[in-house]
C-alpha cells in the first residue's frame, strides 16, 4: 500500500540560484522537497514567475531552520518569503 505524503508550500522565491541552493541544502539534510513555479501578480509591477519549495509536513520546522540559516549566512538572498 502506498504511503500518502502531505507536502506544505513553505517558501516562495524568484531567484533560480536560491532555489538550486535550497534544494542542495535540504537534500544534504535528508529533506526531500518539491520545487514548483506559477505566475503570480506582484503588487508593484507586472506578472512574474514565483517559485516555491514544498517539504513534507513533518519536516517543515527543520526546513524552515535551514532556510533561515541560509539567509542569515548569505548563502541565499533575503528576497524570498515564508508561505507557512
Amino acid at each position: 500500500m502506498a504511503t500518502k505524503i502531505h507536502l506544505i508550500d513553505l517558501y516562495a522565491f524568484q531567484n533560480t540560484f536560491d532555489g538550486n541552493m535550497l534544494e542542495t541544502l535540504l537534500f544534504d539534510s535528508n529533506i526531500s522537497c518539491k520545487v514548483s513555479a506559477r505566475f503570480a501578480k506582484h503588487p508593484e509591477s507586472d506578472d512574474f514567475l514565483e517559485k516555491s519549495i514544498a517539504v513534507e509536513e513533518k519536516l517543515v520546522e527543520d526546513a524552515r531552520s535551514i532556510i533561515r540559516d541560509a539567509i542569515k549566512t548569505g548563502i541565499i538572498s533575503a528576497d524570498g518569503r515564508f508561505k507557512a
